[in-house]
This record gives C-alpha cells, structure tokens and sequence, in this order.
C-alpha cells in the first residue's frame, strides 16, 4: 500500500533549519526534509536523537528569518537511520 495515502497530512518539502531544545540533550540543530499540518520531518545528521515519546521545544528557522519568536512544543514520533519525526502537540 502507497503510504502517502495512510498519511493524515500531506507533506511539502521544507527546507527550514529546526532548533531541537530538551534540558538532557541541549539544543540540537536539523535540516527539515519535510512539512505538513502534523509536523515535521528532519534529517538525523551527525546527532544523538531524542527517543519517541519524548517531548521537545523547537524553533523554526527560515531564510527569511525565526518563524516562532516562542518555542514550539513537539514530541518525538519516530526516529530512524534518516531522520527523526516530530508531532505537534
């Protein structure tokens, strides 16, 4: 089965740079690699991810600009060899 079709949301692609914020881990900075109404996905990098289930803060980041003078609460709903999925809550 085609997954785009299990998808809530559609995605777009996002090149927005996401400021990961959690007291254990600090702050860590990803590329998104896409976007939708539900969230985001970013590109793990050389980074350490946060586990699912847990909660983050995140800035977003433009060329433009921050788009969120106040950070964003996600949560983490996966994590793979690619990247990380974040859920807005």
């Amino acid at each position: 089965m085609d997954i785009n079709k299990k998808r809530r949301y559609p995605r777009v692609a996002s090149d927005a740079q996401l400021e990961i914020q959690h007291p254990a881990l600090g702050v860590i900075s990803l590329k998104a690699k896409n976007a939708s109404k539900g969230g985001f996905f970013a590109l793990r990098g050389v980074h350490t991810l946060p586990p699912v289930d847990t909660e983050v803060r995140v800035i977003i980041k433009r060329h433009t600009g921050t788009l969120n003078s106040e950070p964003v609460q996600m949560r983490v709903a996966h994590v793979s060899t690619e990247g990380i999925g974040l859920e807005f809550i």
